[in-house]
This record gives C-alpha cells, structure tokens and sequence, in this order.
C-alpha cells in the first residue's frame, strides 16, 4: 500500500499546478454558470424546498458559532481528510476529534494536496445523504418528500462551516501551499456548489446540463484570448 499511496503522491503531485491554472481559468466561467443555473432551476417551490432550509441553516450556524466547532462539524473534516486519504491509498494511524480543541487525523506516508484540502471542496454529510437516499426509496419505494429540504439543509451547513474554517492559520492551506490554495479554492467551490445544486434539483440530467453551461461560459470566457492566438 505504501508504494501504492506514493505513486499517487507522485501523481498528484505532477498535477498540481496544472490543475490550479484550470482552477484559475474556470473560476470565473463557474461562477456565471453558477448564477444561470439558480436562475433557470428556481422557482417558488425551490424558493421554499430548497433555499429557505438552504439560509436557515446558514444563518443558524453563522449567528451561532460553536455550532460550527461543534463535534459534528470537526467529526466531518476530519472524516472527509480521512475518506481521501484512503481513496489515495494511505493507511490511518489515528482520528482524534476534540469540540474544544478541534480534531487531527493521522496517516501513514506524506499525503497530497487532495487530502489536505478534501473538506473546503467535498461536501462529505450531504454525499453520504445523497448515497443513503436509494435504500430508503428501495425500502419504502419512493424518496421521502423533504428530501430537497434535507439537501439544502445540508449544503447550507457546508456552506457556512467551510466559510468559517477558511482563515490564513488554517494549517490545511499549509500543507497544501498558501500559493496552490489561493489558486485552487475560489475555482473548485464555485464548481462544487454548481454542481451539487443542480444535482439536488435534477439528479444526473441536471450535472450533465450544468457542465454544458460551463462548457459554453468556458468558451465565451476564452474567446477573446484565443483570438490573439
């Protein structure tokens, strides 16, 4: 596994900067994508479905801090370091989660970029709601009727918790490089969010609509480039 969990290491660190450059190319096309999507898919019911349980909780956990380093809160970072860092093929050594503290998660090998920024971009609760939500409708032969209500609950709990935790001591950023980070972070969460709401409004069909979008908003953004070219 070690050798294993190195060649990945190798890799992504190969892959680094030509992803923060992409990162940086598609911040700006992500966004618009993101702002025509919330306008095409919103309406009344999503207003209420999806947005207000989406605000309410984001303003719950911004008017109440030790909300968001809540042990429910540090459990999910350090779950999501630690989900990556197996998908990378790295071997636990340890997860300790503190409320008054904070958590770490330990490791064996030197780790990547991937792992250490995993929770700023991978919103691992509403992931796992999103996994669970076919054995429900396999158990009880239809999704439940707050299951938009619920996804935006959740993502507006990412939301805020990762805004809160993004500050220039975060030792993650550290380990990352301040430099990738920067260039990294603004790009990948506007995807993130695009992505996951159109996921939750329309499933697969509604990701495969929003990577057109970006595919064309990509394209508008280049073109003036492109033609000095």
């Amino acid at each position: 596994m070690k050798s294993i969990s190195h060649l990945f290491n190798l890799f992504f660190n190969f892959i680094k900067w030509p992803v923060a450059v992409m990162m940086l190319i598609l911040f700006v096309p992500a966004f618009y994508a993101d702002l025509i999507a919330i306008q095409k898919l919103t309406n009344a019911d999503v207003l209420i479905e999806f947005f207000l349980p989406f605000g309410a909780t984001a303003v719950l956990f911004l008017f109440m801090p030790m909300l968001a380093g809540s042990f429910f809160a540090i459990m999910e970072h350090e779950l999501t370091h630690m989900l990556f860092a197996v998908l990378t093929f790295h071997k636990p050594k340890g997860l300790d989660v503190n409320q008054d503290v904070g958590g770490s998660f330990s490791f064996e090998g030197k780790g990547n970029w991937l792992i250490a920024l995993a929770p700023y971009f991978f919103p691992t609760f509403w992931f796992f709601i999103v996994l669970l939500m076919p054995i429900y409708k396999a158990v009880t032969g239809a999704l439940p009727e707050f299951y938009i209500s619920l996804l935006g609950v959740f993502l507006g709990y990412n939301f805020i918790v990762t805004c809160l935790s993004i500050h220039p001591k975060q030792t993650d950023f550290k380990v990352a490089g301040y430099p990738f980070t920067i260039c990294f972070l603004p790009g990948i969460t506007c995807l993130k969010y695009g992505l996951v709401f159109c996921y939750s409004l329309k499933g697969g069909a509604g990701v495969e609509a929003y990577f057109r979008l970006l595919w064309q908003r990509t394209e508008l953004f280049l073109q003036p480039i492109l033609s000095l070219i």
